[in-house]
């Protein structure tokens, strides 16, 4: 036994009996031999600081006491003392800790003033540096913007559509912004109203160059104000875009204008073809503006018609007055013309429906075909409610054909989700012109990027940069990928791209039932005998395909049954074809049919009338599904319908969508087709969130293996029409049965943090964190069961794995804290039991923050 285990105690007792008899100073001996054996003798420092002379002296005594033993019940006491500085008594100030050498901050220095001064005014620029920082900071709200002048004629009622080509430039730039812009730097447009006047667009044009800020320019709308404003933007080195004007002089010799739209030469040569070969006309009356749009366009199609059939006469008018007196005289000319067969528009808006009501009110039948201009649904929508109005017997609308670049109603994939993004901000489908203004902003946005300059501080040499990159793009391989497909420029700096003809549609323009496409190398087609049999015409030199358009609607009845394992799903919907021509149109299949031959069988209506037929059938079957479970429970899956021709690719057929169907609003789309009191959807567990139709293109890319093919030969492609209907998994009662046993879980394995030190306890807390893997992995198995082998992890599966990881620490912890209680290593367990109680919880309270953060 050595000395501390056996002199310490006795010199305690003998002490403790001296504070009996009163004898302090001979107890405070006592005890200073005792401490001198054993410094960390507890009772030691208990007694002396029971007979300590001062609050210093006690507190220092407690602390010793409490340093021996952790545990002590010094302690509680020395809370009351924890205000006071401690000071070793005398008979432990042999063996106290050593003094700390003086502070110097208390000493007091030689005051020098030139060092004062320096250092004031150091502080002081770091002071006023720090204020100056802070200001441009606040100033200063992130990357400089890049400038884009857009100039339009934004009256309500302008015949050029401004209005539209602002809010699909707006629109568009918008989504660039969030995307992070050009290169980082925002884009700020600046707008201007030309009033769709010719000396209003020069003065405009002259207040952007001026400006200094633009590094290109969108607009001008029409042909007249783009003319004006090009002689300004070639002067000062400007490059434009003009989204929607066509006359040829707008690019004619002026190297810094563009168009996102086709010439007037080149709808001009289209209109004869469509007319000539689509409408069997053979002579046609031209009735024009004295204006370069009018000229223009009357002249492509004067010179292509005259190829193939005779342009008898034609007439012009003022196109701004529409002068009753010129109406009435170019009508009669027309009526009492035998021979004046097809009537061709060249004309704006309002002299347009003044003709176009003269000769339908004055009994003239015959088509009537215009430009682009005239394109639009406000234009179909006033001549629908002057029919009304004066209860015409004949629609005015009858017979009458549009030029178009582009139809919402054929639209696909990014496009098509373009558009419904826009309704959703305005209330209505975008028309072509806030297509092209959209393309135009594209374009504009990428030549910027890829000029290579500073376009925020643009100066001769960045303007030039963007002109050339606008410039390169000049062929399929150097265009730019836009959601409308490949854009680039031709020879005339125009959009290369086909020419859709549009008809009308009670209130709305539509694509018309019949096209003429470009032939573009189809694989084992021989042009030659297209041309022969009747499929395809030679118009001008260019073999142009007859491509069938039928107006295409699905409307679902009910999907039930969906099977994740076999990831099949059944369906009853209603399918219809509304089109001219031949009823191989409806002969179709349904690529995600389980059955090949899935028949839609016979129609369960129908009905031919002018022309046009309409073809409904309802079909029931078993259809394959992609589903994916990477957020499983949490996922979102798309029930598709995809059909396409069995036999004919998309040069002969072309599925649009119904216009009537993009312009429901969503409850509508998901009710059934034959019960509109109850949902499509009627799958437990899901709630159907989203029900879109949209179009895209499926086939072949290469000439598959056929000699005879160029080598420029693109493929065989096929329309294909889907019906996509977004299913949500009902996620809380899912959670609510299949989480709360591993909830249960996480509070029992929480408990045994709190059991007592004790080494007797350490089996207890690894068994029960043993046991939350075992069951936890048996839950996981049971919550996925009912999902395929997908080979990879999904969502709640990384939930149970961090509670797994959870478990197994906890089993480590109670090891590591077992080995501590026996050591009797007071502070070590008491330390890592505290962290345990407090990470556990939050460790769950991340986990939680995680799954809500990524899937709410």
């Amino acid at each position: 036994m050595t000395q501390s285990q056996d002199g310490a105690p006795e010199a305690v007792r003998q002490a403790a009996a001296a504070a009996d008899a009163g004898r302090t100073e001979q107890a405070r001996e006592l005890l200073g031999r005792a401490l001198a054996q054993d410094r960390d003798y507890e009772p030691a420092w208990l007694w002396l600081a029971a007979l300590a002379d001062d609050d210093g002296e006690r507190r220092y005594c407690l602390e010793r006491a409490v340093r021996a033993n952790p545990e002590s019940t010094a302690r509680t006491q020395l809370h009351d003392l924890r205000r006071v500085e401690p000071n070793p008594p005398k008979e432990a100030a042999p063996f106290a800790d050593p003094p700390l050498p003086p502070d110097p901050v208390g000493q007091r220095l030689p005051w020098r003033p030139w060092r004062s001064r320096w250092v004031m005014a150091l502080l002081a620029a770091v002071v006023t540096a720090t204020a100056v920082l802070s200001l441009l900071r606040l100033l200063d709200t992130g990357e400089k913007p890049v400038h884009i002048a857009v100039v339009t004629s934004t009256s309500p009622s302008g015949a050029t559509g401004g209005q539209e080509v602002l809010q699909g430039v707006r629109f568009h730039v918008d989504r660039i912004n969030k995307n992070g812009g050009v290169d980082g730097h925002p884009i700020e447009l600046l707008v201007y109203d030309d009033h769709d006047d010719p000396g209003k667009a020069r003065t405009v044009a002259r207040d952007i160059v001026d400006d200094g800020r633009p590094a290109v320019v969108i607009g001008h709308t029409s042909s007249d104000t783009s003319i004006a404003a090009g002689e300004v933007y070639r002067s000062a080195g400007l490059p434009a875009i003009t989204p929607t004007a066509t006359a040829e002089k707008i690019t004619a010799g002026n190297p810094w204008y563009f168009r996102t739209a086709f010439s007037n030469h080149a709808q001009g040569t289209f209109i004869a073809a469509y007319l000539r070969h689509a409408l069997d006309k053979s002579k046609a009356t031209v009735i024009r503006a004295d204006t370069d749009y009018g000229r223009s366009l009357a002249d492509g199609f004067t010179t292509a018609f005259d190829k193939t059939g005779e342009v008898h006469r034609t007439l012009t008018l003022d196109d701004r007055s529409a002068d009753p007196a010129e109406v009435t005289r170019a009508v009669r000319a027309v009526r009492s013309d035998g021979a004046a067969g097809a009537v061709v528009l060249a004309l704006n808006e309002k002299p347009a429906k003044a003709v176009l009501r003269a000769l339908r009110t004055a009994g003239v039948r015959a088509p009537v075909v215009s430009g682009d201009i005239l394109n639009s649904d406000r234009f179909a929508d006033v001549l629908a409610r002057m029919s009304r109005q004066e209860r015409s017997r004949v629609p005015l609308t009858a017979g009458f054909y549009a030029a178009s670049p582009l139809m919402t109603d054929s639209l696909s994939g990014a496009a098509l989700e373009w558009a419904q993004s826009f309704r959703s901000e305005h209330g209505r489908l975008p028309s072509w012109r806030a297509m092209a203004a959209q393309t135009a902003a594209d374009v504009a946005v990428r030549a910027l990027a890829r000029s290579g300059t500073d376009a925020s501080r643009p100066g001769a040499r960045e303007r030039d940069a963007v002109r050339a990159a606008l410039a390169a793009m000049d062929s399929p391989a150097h265009g730019v990928q836009g959601i409308h497909g490949t854009v680039y420029f031709d020879a005339t700096r125009s959009l290369r791209q086909p020419v859709t003809i549009a008809t009308a549609e009670g209130n709305t323009m539509v694509s018309a039932p019949l096209q003429l496409q470009p032939y573009d190398g189809e694989p084992g087609v021989d042009p030659r005998a297209e041309v022969a049999a009747g499929r395809a015409v030679d118009f001008d030199g260019q073999v142009l395909m007859r491509q069938q358009i039928a107006s295409t609607g699905i409307n679902v009845n009910e999907v039930n049954a969906l099977e994740t394992r076999a990831r099949t799903y059944q369906a009853d919907f209603f399918l219809w074809f509304r089109y001219s021509g031949s009823d191989d149109v409806t002969e179709v299949e349904f690529a995600n049919s389980v059955d090949p031959d899935l028949d839609k069988g016979k129609p369960v209506r129908s009905s031919d009338e002018n022309g046009m037929k309409y073809r409904l059938y309802r079909v029931t079957g078993t259809f394959k599904v992609t589903l994916g479970f990477h957020d499983f429970p949490f996922d979102r899956q798309h029930l598709t319908l995809a059909m396409r021709n069995r036999s004919l690719p998309d040069s002969r057929v072309i599925y649009t969508i119904d216009r009537r169907l993009l312009e429901l609003d969503l409850q509508t789309a998901l009710r059934s087709g034959s019960d509109t009191n109850v949902w499509a959807e009627r799958l437990p567990g899901w709630t159907a969130t989203h029900m879109t139709q949209y179009k895209n293109t499926v086939g072949s890319t290469a000439a598959l293996g056929e000699t005879d093919i160029g080598q420029g030969t693109s493929g065989i492609y096929y329309d294909q029409y889907t019906a996509d209907m977004t299913i949500e998994r009902d996620v809380a009662p899912f959670l609510v049965k299949n989480l709360l046993p591993l909830l249960l879980l996480v509070l029992v394995t929480y408990i045994p943090l709190y059991l007592p030190r004790s080494s007797g306890y350490t089996g207890v807390r690894v068994a029960s964190g043993t046991t939350a893997i075992l069951s936890t992995a048996v839950l996981l198995t049971t919550v996925t069961s009912s999902l395929p082998d997908v080979g990879y992890g999904v969502a709640i599966e990384w939930g149970y794995y961090a509670f797994i990881l959870l478990a197994a620490l906890c089993v480590l912890l109670a090891l590591v804290s077992g080995r501590l209680a026996e050591g009797n290593n007071v502070v070590g367990w008491r330390n890592l039991t505290l962290a345990a109680r407090i990470a556990y919880p939050l460790y769950c309270v991340a986990v939680v923050l995680i799954y809500v953060w990524k899937y709410c």
